[in-house]
Parts: C-alpha cells; structure tokens; sequence
C-alpha cells in the first residue's frame, strides 16, 4: 500500500507514519500473544488448512500426501514475535528522522514493511516447507534493501554477493528438507509428513522429543545441510563474507537485519530444528565448532576496522556464534535467550551509531572524537549497548551471554571435543569488550573531532531519540526478564526440551567472574590505547603489521572467493557455454543442415511437368516390379504356395 501509492504520500508525509502505524499494530499484537504465552506456558494454537493433498498410492505413500498452511503459536514463536515487532516499530519510527530527506522514502517504507511481514510470517510457520517459502522473501527483501542506494556500485554489488552467498546456504536448506521429507514419511509417528502434512507439530505437542533422532547418516546429513542453510543466512563461517558489506544499505536496514530479521533467522531454524526434530551426535559437534570457531574468528576482525557500522556488524557474527554453538550444545532455549537480548543492545548500537553518521557525516571512526558532549544521549545509548555487548552486569548481554558459557561447560565432560571451541568463546569475551570500546573512544572522547572538516554534530530530531531510549533501557533490563516465573515459560518448552533456569552453582558463578573480568580487561586496554581522544598507532615495523594487515584484509577469503568464482566458477560456466554452443546446439543446426540441404534437392525435382512426373511414376513401378521379381524366390522357397 505504501509502495503503490507512496509518492503522494510522500508529498503529504504521512507516508512513513502510515507504515509507523502498522508496524505499531503489529507490536501490540506481538506483544499480546507473547504475554498470552507467559501466562499460559506451553500452550501451543495451531491454525491450519489443506494446501494440497494427494490421494492415497503404493509407494512412499501409502496414506495419501498431505502439504499444509498454517500458523503455529508456541513458546518459541511467541519469543521471535515479540522481538521482531518491538524492533522492528523502533527501527520504523527511527526511519521518520534518519530518512527524512531520502527521495526513494515510498520504495523505502515499502521494502521494510514487506521484510517485517516475511519474519512474521517465518517465525509463525508451522512446518519447514512454509518456513522455506518465507524464509526466501526474507532473502529478496534483504537484496533490494542492502541495494537500496543502487546508483552506488558499491551498494549494487553488496547487494548481489548477499543474495549469491545466502543462496548457496538456501540450497543446502532446500536439500534438508527434501531429506526430512521422505524419511519422516515412512518412519515417522503415525506416518509421518504423509498423514500430518508438517515437521513441526501434530496440534498439541511437538512432533519429536529433542535427540530422538537417533543417529541415522541420512539424518546427520539432513542436519549438516540444515546447518549450511544457518550458516548462511545468520553469517557464519565460511559463508559470512556477505554481512559486513552488508553496510552498504541505509543503517536502519543494518539495524533491523542484524538486530532481529534476517541473520536471526538461521539461529531460529537451527532451534526449531533441534526442538522438533533433533540432531545426531555429529551434526550436534558441526554446530558447536562452527559457533565456538565463528565467535572468536569474527571478533578477531573487529579489533582493527575504522568503520563504525562494519565493526558493529563483526559483533553481529561474532554474538549469531555464540547463539549456534548453544544450540549445538543441546540448549536451544539458552540460544534464543540470547538472540532476544542480543537484539536490543544491538538495535540500539546499530542506531547509535546512525545518529552519529546522521550529524557528521561519515562512517571512518579515525575522523570522529570529541562528540559525547555535543551528543549526549548516544554517547550514553552507545555507551549502555557496549557494556551489554561486553556482557558487564547488570546489563542484559551479561545474563544471556554468561547462561551460554555454563551451559557449554556443562556439556564438556561428556562432550570433550567441545573444549576448543568453548576455549575461543571464551577469548572472544576479550576481544568483544574491546573492540566495542575502542569504537566507542574513538567516535566520542576527546575534546574535539580529528577531522576538522566535519558538520558540528547535533542530536538527531526526537524520532530518533525515543527508540534509543527504549532499546537502552531494554538492554540493561532485558536479562533480568529471566527471573520473572511467566518469562521462563518461553524458554522452558517442556516434552523435554528445556532451557536453563536462572540457577548458579559455584561453578556457574566462577565462569561469570572470569568472563566479567575479561570484560573489563578488554574495555581497560581500550581505554589505554584509545581513551580521552588518544589515537593508538602500530609501529611500521612492528611484526603486528602482517596481523593487522590480514585481518583488515579478512583473512583474505573474499579475495580466495573471489578468485575462485573467477577462476573455477567461471571457468566452468565457459565450459559449459562451449558445450551448449557448439555441441548441444551444433548438433541441432548440424541436423538443421542436412535436412535443408536434402530439402533443397528434393525440392529441385519438382518441376511441375506432367511427364516429368509420368516418368517418375514408371519408374517407381518398374522399380517394384524388379523388388517382387527378387523377393518372389525367396518367399516361395521359405512359405510354399504357387
């Protein structure tokens, strides 16, 4: 609606405030069934009809084919709504003053909208095949608004590599379910997909308790490709190139990809899939590697970037790591504990930070400095999402960051392989505290800005103000949330699936020590090196230099990928140009030939003079007689007769 009739709107400026009010109705629905959920833990309404049905057939079959539509609102959904809308509102009414001026706001507004009612529409499905056709309108919605700012080739091209790279992990996805799909026709309860028509309920309870999947290889691959399509569309390695130059769009999109849509979504399908399916063993230690490893791996690249956007989207990685390798652990709950913390310290850093780049201009930390006084409130919005970020109590990352450390230490005695990559989680706490603030020294302590050629800065209009109000107060309450009974009901799923209730023995009380401690180190070494407006610089020879050179190079794999779309992909895509030109259609104009040059001599003969054909005809049955004179001995030698 926005979309079509936007540009009037636009000369009226209602057109952001209608898609604010939307945005705003969708909220106070999303609210209100999360609140219905609280109340009543571990209901679950499902809504359903027929979308296509097969009758019944000898085969893998045997009881019809059934595919469905429908809603399912459960503890899991119920969360996933409740963040998605309340950002989703903030971010839109964040839109009103950082987009103010844009001349693409109908595109815009409409874009946004459709991006909010596709997660909608993906956390509420009830089974994976809806989840999938969601799932990719969420991907095309990310493309046009990554590529909002087209004109720029920068901007173009991020565009593409995202919609390219999440497409290699929506592939994978799409084979997992092909595999759920037939083997959960036949051996699943009471038949399975074909008497159910979906995965994710049979109407009252789940379709499978956690971990009985059992440990079929069918089902570890189904489970790794599930993984891929996680991995690509919440950035994890090797398929994150795509999310830092993900920046290239407006940093509201930024704000919502990161905070609570797009990179949320694969962490929400690793869990669902581990609530109502399971996953093996194996596919259990890929998850965990590929989280503990992405956690430490993404921060790493953070330490060095002058980009404000592009370090807090590292975070983003870094933070989705830590998501996964819960869920790996078998504590999806825990997961999504921080996933609904992690969305409101890092809406309110990713709109920070557009406050900042709305007054001066520019996204290069090393020309900042010296804006806490003209900026006061996102200095403290900033200032309040780092110390969530860096899991300082009694900010909200703390509580949910801190209950995925234990629950993986939990696991490491009977899970020793889990050692490693709990032991880079851990070291990403550092790096984490660190890298946020030396973000937040660089853009606002110091007495004045490095670049003198930069705006005066100012406090953006009040639109943008109330949203960081809010989300600040939500990061340093949201953890709290854990203690209240009627929240826990959200992540205590019950049929044993459970999440981890807000109890801390000695050992839980130990690791949060430590953890706070390497917080604390971290923003103290930030402070050394970039505190009141200092400005750290590495010597030219210093061995570090090959380091920082590589990691702002990110370790290379862009250009590795790069090279090999160059190289291989390309390379095999002129392969195949050759065999479709020259043998595939050479051998159709090879024929086409042929038969037009038989054509053309068979047309020469006709003449159109009568006795020309007259001569043919007496040809043609002098010809026959001199066959039958040939052909008569041998028939009477092999049937008798006269």
């Amino acid at each position: 609606m926005v979309g079509l009739f936007g540009t009037r709107l636009q000369k009226l400026e209602w057109g952001g405030w209608l898609a604010v009010g939307f945005a705003g109705a969708a909220m106070a629905l999303g609210v209100t069934i999360a609140i219905g959920e609280m109340l009543n833990p571990g209901a679950y309404v499902n809504a359903q009809y027929t979308w296509l049905h097969l009758a019944a057939s000898p085969g893998p079959f045997p009881n019809g084919l059934s595919l469905v539509a429908g809603t399912l609102v459960d503890p899991l959904s119920a969360l996933m709504l409740l963040v998605v809308t309340v950002v989703g509102f903030l971010v839109m009414l964040y839109s009103i003053g950082y987009m103010h001026h844009d001349r693409g706001l109908p595109r815009y507004y409409a874009e946004l909208s459709l991006f909010l009612a596709a997660m909608t529409g993906l956390v509420l499905s009830n089974n994976l095949l809806e989840f999938f056709l969601f799932w990719e309108l969420v991907g095309v919605c990310s493309y046009f608004l990554i590529g909002f700012y087209y004109e720029k080739p920068s901007a173009a091209s991020a565009a593409k590599e995202a919609f390219l790279v999440t497409r290699v992990g929506d592939v994978l996805f799409l084979l997992g379910i092909f595999i759920y799909f037939f083997h959960y026709a036949t051996t699943g309860p009471n038949g399975g997909w074909a008497a159910n028509g979906f995965v994710f309920t049979n109407g009252t309870t789940p379709f499978l308790p956690a971990g009985a999947i059992g440990s079929s290889t069918l089902l570890t691959i189904a489970g790794l490709l599930i993984l891929g399509g996680a991995a690509g569309k919440s950035a994890q390695f090797p398929l994150h190139v795509w999310l830092p130059d993900a920046m290239e769009g407006p940093t509201t999109v930024s704000a919502l990809i990161h905070a609570a849509t797009m990179v949320a979504a694969g962490v929400y399908l690793l869990a669902v899939t581990s609530v109502f399916i399971g996953f093996t063993s194996t596919d259990q230690l890929a998850i965990v590697a590929i989280g503990g490893f992405t956690a430490f791996f993404a921060a790493t690249m953070a330490v060095v970037h002058p980009d404000i956007k592009r370090v807090i989207a590292y975070s983003t990685i870094s933070q989705l790591g830590y998501m996964v390798m819960a869920v790996g652990a078998g504590f999806a709950m825990v997961g999504l504990f921080h996933l609904f913390t992690h969305a409101f310290f890092k809406a309110l850093l990713f709109l920070a930070a557009g406050s900042v780049i709305h007054a001066v201009g520019t996204q290069d930390l090393f020309k900042m400095g010296g804006l806490r006084k003209p900026m006061r409130v996102t200095a403290a919005a900033f200032a309040i999402g780092g110390l969530a970020l860096a899991g300082i109590p009694p900010f909200a990352g703390f509580w949910s960051k801190d209950d995925i450390l234990s629950a993986v230490y939990s696991q490491l005695g009977s899970h020793p392989l889990y050692w490693p990559f709990f032991l880079l989680a851990f070291a990403a706490v550092f790096l984490t505290a660190y890298y946020i603030f030396r973000a937040w020294f660089l853009a606002f302590s110091g007495d004045h800005p490095r670049d003198p050629s930069l705006p005066h800065a100012h406090e953006g209009p009040w639109v943008m103000q109330v949203p960081l109000v809010i989300l600040s107060g939500m990061a340093l309450i949201a953890g709290l949330f854990i203690f209240l009974p009627n929240f826990q009901g959200l992540l205590l799923h019950g049929d044993g699936v459970a999440g981890i209730p807000p109890v801390y023995g000695s050992t839980d009380l130990l690791l949060s020590g430590v953890s706070v401690g390497l917080g604390l180190a971290g923003i103290g070494l930030a402070y050394q090196l970039w505190g009141n407006g200092r400005v750290y610089v590495l010597p030219a020879d210093s061995p570090w230099q090959s380091v920082r050179r590589l990691l702002l190079n990110r370790y290379y794999m862009k250009v590795a990928y790069d090279w090999i779309g160059l190289r291989a992909v390309y390379g095999i895509s002129r392969g195949a140009d050759f065999v479709d030109r020259y043998v595939i259609d050479g051998t159709v104009h090879g024929f086409e030939r042929i038969f037009g040059s038989l054509s053309d001599r068979l047309r020469a003969m006709q003449s159109g003079v009568v006795s020309d054909y007259a001569a043919y005809v007496i040809a043609g049955l002098v010809g026959v007689f001199a066959l039958l004179l040939l052909v008569a001995p041998y028939l009477l030698a092999h049937f008798g007769g006269t």
